[in-house]
């Protein structure tokens, strides 16, 4: 082999193995934004809200949507039935934000039997006593648009 040959399989041998570490890199780097986000899901308004912009932020990754789902489910029944907030319009953008996320054509592919039971759960609960659960106030108008969209999976 001559030397350029040499040099030029070298040099490709090192592209190829920078990407690879520059993939891994990405990788791990977008697994340390997601589980720094998890922390932010609960204890408050606005750590939900940095919590949620994580969520958002690794909607993309197929891999972490597995876990993302079950937890935006949680949370979306949290705020419907337990928030105190009752109208607050920082939690409410919360909740919209989550079920734009799980109401969306690829969240209620995720749902799973499970998720979209829960859901739906939920939503339905807050229907029928809107008055008598403490979550979040939300007009039947909405609730019913969500549970369409959970029914439509």
């Amino acid at each position: 082999m001559s030397d350029a040959a040499a040099t030029i399989l070298a040099a490709l041998i090192g592209f190829v193995g920078g990407l690879i570490v520059a993939a891994y890199t990405f990788r791990q780097k977008a697994d340390e934004l997601f589980l720094a986000g998890l922390q932010y899901l609960e204890g408050g308004s606005q750590k939900r809200n940095l919590g949620i912009a994580a969520m958002e932020l690794s909607w993309s990754s197929r891999r972490h949507r597995r876990v993302i789902v079950p937890l935006l489910v949680g949370v979306a029944s949290y705020l419907l039935l337990e928030s105190g907030q009752k109208d607050a319009a920082h939690e409410l953008e919360n909740l919209r934000r989550v079920m734009k996320l799980l109401t969306g054509r690829e969240g209620r592919r995720r749902l799973g039997d499970e998720g979209k039971a829960a859901l739906l759960d939920a939503l339905k609960r807050k229907k029928k006593h809107p008055e008598t659960e403490p979550g979040l106030w939300v007009t039947a108008q909405q609730l019913d648009d969500w549970i369409k969209r959970v029914e439509a999976s």
